[in-house]
């Protein structure tokens, strides 16, 4: 049951990849890079990684792994634990055709390492962050999974490509690894020592599952405070300490990003996605979404097709 909830979680991510890059380094050459507010997720597509982290020792992340970064921690990327040439990212990086950033960091030496990067934003049901709180880094050893193999060929293929889409088909990719990386680390070190907060709490992520899995659902708090197995008292103070909100707060914002997500993926009638979202009224459900995303539904959607006839 327990596994079955952090799944659901897995699986509900929503996974925002930004300034997506492709870092290649020789065997002497290293980038340092300053402290990020994101996480940073690194796929080393081929040779053997070195990462320093703040004022650690390096340490090595193979062909086939996937390693996770705190955020606001210094790191030291590079083809040896002690390489001699230190470049910035500025001094390594150029731009793609296809959206992409190209770090190169060989500088006319041969290839030893190649990585792919992102920096990444994921939550659950439009507002919370399960990563939220990392401190450690995760690294996990993937080249036997057969899924993860793939993942990585058509990410090189797309890089060698530079075609119209590889960014958006690369962040898939990504979060599928993140998923089999995240599933990995739990399998060995416990579900409950994946991650904090969410993770540590796996009683409260089943509540958290079921919203995701059912926005729509006459949820209230002691229908949740069941779930968890808790006191409604308590299961309110546990929810807004591990998420950052009451919980039908949470239950109103995963309903609002599912609804979002409906407009803009369906033709589906306003009225109708009030209705599968949980709202009874198409007035109290537009008030809602204005008071969440700033704009009535309709506007939203009428933008964002706007958006996609210029962008074609």
């Amino acid at each position: 049951m327990i596994d079955t909830a952090i799944d659901q979680i897995l699986a509900a991510l929503a996974v925002d990849v930004k300034e997506f890059a492709i870092c290649e380094f020789a065997a002497d050459s290293a980038i340092e890079i300053s402290p990020l507010d994101e996480i940073e997720i690194h796929f080393v597509l081929a040779g053997t990684l070195y990462l320093t982290l703040a004022d650690g020792e390096p340490f090595s992340v193979t062909s086939g792994s996937v390693a996770l970064v705190p955020p606001h921690v210094k790191q030291i990327m590079g083809g040896s634990p002690n390489a001699s040439r230190l470049f910035s990212p500025a001094e390594t990086c150029s731009p793609r055709s296809d959206g992409l950033l190209s770090f190169d960091a060989r500088r006319g030496a041969p290839g030893t390492v190649l990585v792919a990067c992102g920096q990444i934003k994921a939550d659950v049901g439009g507002s919370f962050g399960p990563f939220d709180g990392l401190e450690v880094p995760i690294c996990c050893d993937l080249s036997d999974e057969s899924l993860v193999r793939i993942a990585f060929g058509e990410i090189l293929h797309e890089i060698n490509r530079t075609s119209l889409g590889s960014r958006a088909l690369v962040g898939s990719l990504m979060k599928a690894c993140l998923v089999k990386a995240l599933r990995r680390h739990a399998e060995r070190n416990g579900s409950a020592k994946v991650l904090p907060g969410l993770f540590e709490r796996p009683s409260l992520a089943r509540a958290l599952a079921s919203v995701v899995e059912t926005p729509s659902a006459n949820h209230t708090l002691s229908d949740l405070a069941r779930t968890a197995g808790m006191s409604r008292s308590k299961f309110a103070k546990v929810f807004a300490e591990t998420v950052g909100s009451p919980p039908m707060e949470f239950v109103a914002r995963t309903r609002l990003a599912k609804a979002r997500e409906l407009l803009m993926g369906t033709d589906l009638p306003v009225a109708t996605v009030a209705v599968q979202v949980g709202f009874a009224s198409r007035s109290h459900f537009s008030r809602a979404f204005r008071n969440i995303f700033g704009v009535d539904p309709s506007r939203m959607r009428r933008d964002g097709a706007i958006k996609e006839l210029t962008d074609a």
